[in-house]
């Protein structure tokens, strides 16, 4: 009976040692969901339902450029204090607070837009979203970094990305239910509310140890345009490109998230088009699909501990092309809900594993003190792919029949296992950095 005592204590112990901050990792993840899909495949369906035309919706995904484009300031986020805040809560946790008071700001306008009346409007507020919850991933995928230690860095990305896609299920489904029993003001309304309770995680979190930074005086140092941006840009980006090849990197990461970008921004306006109801696509699409995602994540954590991450990139971006040609089948079946809920179910998958491996990959390339210049550098080019083939992708699916688009998506995955396998590979140092992730989970 006491040994059984002792083994409940220290099974406790272990809790509260290392669980708790998965936890907060997992909490964070969830927040961040959220609102990522407010800009892009629930906004995407709301201006179908509006009856925009698809070259509109493909060109509306640029409000989502401030996800691509969050490198540029993200060295802010290192290296500028917030007066007040940062002596109180710390630098990560200050930064968090603002960027989320303002983002639930910004969902709550959003919901009085109407897209059939002012289309620019729309855009400029979903601007305003992408931007705050584009600050916001940067401080939490910093604070994740700085908390977790690198044996636990596969396990840490697997609970942030099950956390993302709880909140994508929130923001995706959640939205569509409200939409479909209300309406749009509702649906991100209530969002907006769910962000508020942000602010109260932030405010409950401890905030990470990280080694020292210059923090920039504004006023006082730095006083010409060429030394602020040498100072909280350029040094960053010299510091990690003197341990990696960053072109390499950064080559590959455009084209491992190519396909499933597309996917992303598009599937919502094809699954409408060919006479799929809201309620089926939040069925499906978001219920069926998003639960599937978090299955996936789980597997990515372990396929990283059982194969290392560069075997487990290769084959998820093999199983995604397979999930591309999935949606080519359904493009010519129809509608089809059986068929539906294969393509959803492949394509979630394969989406849950390659986010878990490509997060763990990425943060095993970042360097303390620029923590979060160096991941949301990474990061945001893998967005960037978003932007740019989301926009082509609309004006193609104007002209081309939708089979054509994900066949398309599939054959494009065929360079990226190229770029892999062969340029990365054939860096000997990047090589045995991104083997040695072996163990990271």
């Amino acid at each position: 009976m006491i040994q059984f005592s002792k083994l409940s204590q220290s099974l406790r112990n272990v809790y509260n040692r290392v669980d708790q901050r998965i936890l907060r990792i997992f909490a964070l993840g969830f927040v961040s969901g959220i609102p990522f899909l407010l800009t892009l495949s629930t906004l995407s369906y709301w201006l179908a339902e509006e009856g925009a035309s698809k070259t509109a919706i493909g060109l509306f995904m640029i409000v989502s450029l401030p996800y691509s484009f969050k490198f540029i300031w993200a060295p802010l986020t290192d290296h500028v204090s917030i007066p007040y805040l940062t002596n109180r809560l710390g630098n990560r946790r200050s930064w968090l607070l603002i960027s989320q008071i303002l983002l639930t700001f910004s969902i709550f306008i959003m919901g009085f837009c109407h897209p059939g009346e002012n289309l620019l409007l729309l855009g400029c507020i979903a601007t305003c979203v992408s931007f705050f919850s584009a600050t916001q991933d940067i401080v939490i995928d910093a604070y994740r970094i700085e908390t977790i230690c690198s044996q636990n860095c596969g396990t840490a990305a697997a609970f942030e990305t099950i956390g993302f896609r709880f909140g994508m299920l929130i923001s995706g489904a959640g939205a569509l239910y409200l939409a479909h029993l209300v309406d749009w003001q509702t649906a991100y309304h209530t969002m907006a509310c769910l962000s508020a309770f942000a602010v109260l995680l932030t405010l409950s979190i401890p905030e990470p140890t990280t080694k020292a930074v210059v923090k920039i005086d504004f006023q006082q140092s730095y006083k010409k345009f060429s030394e602020r941006l040498t100072a909280y840009l350029l040094i960053p980006i010299r510091q990690f490109n003197a341990h990696n090849k960053l072109g390499i990197i950064l080559l590959f990461i455009f084209a491992f998230k190519l396909t499933d970008t597309i996917l992303n921004a598009m599937s919502a306006p094809f699954l409408c088009d060919i006479g799929f109801s809201k309620i089926e696509f939040a069925n499906v699409s978001k219920v069926f699909g998003i639960s599937l995602m978090v299955v996936g994540g789980l597997l990515g954590g372990l396929m990283i501990q059982r194969l290392g991450i560069y075997q487990s990139a290769v084959m998820c971006a093999t199983l995604q092309a397979t999930s591309a040609l999935m949606f080519t089948v359904q493009a010519l079946v129809g509608y089809d809900t059986s068929v539906l809920i294969i393509t959803v179910g492949a394509e979630s998958l394969c989406s849950g594993m390659t986010s878990t491996i490509f997060i763990a990959l990425l943060s095993g390339l970042c360097m303390q003190p620029h923590t979060a210049s160096h991941f949301t550098l990474l990061y945001s080019f893998g967005s960037l792919s978003r932007v740019c083939t989301s926009a082509v992708a609309g004006w193609l699916a104007d002209h081309i029949s939708w089979s054509l688009l994900f066949l398309g998506c599939s054959v494009a995955l065929i360079p990226t296992i190229f770029l892999l396998s062969k340029i990365l590979l054939s860096d000997k140092t990047l090589n045995s950095q991104i083997t040695s992730n072996r163990s990271v989970a």
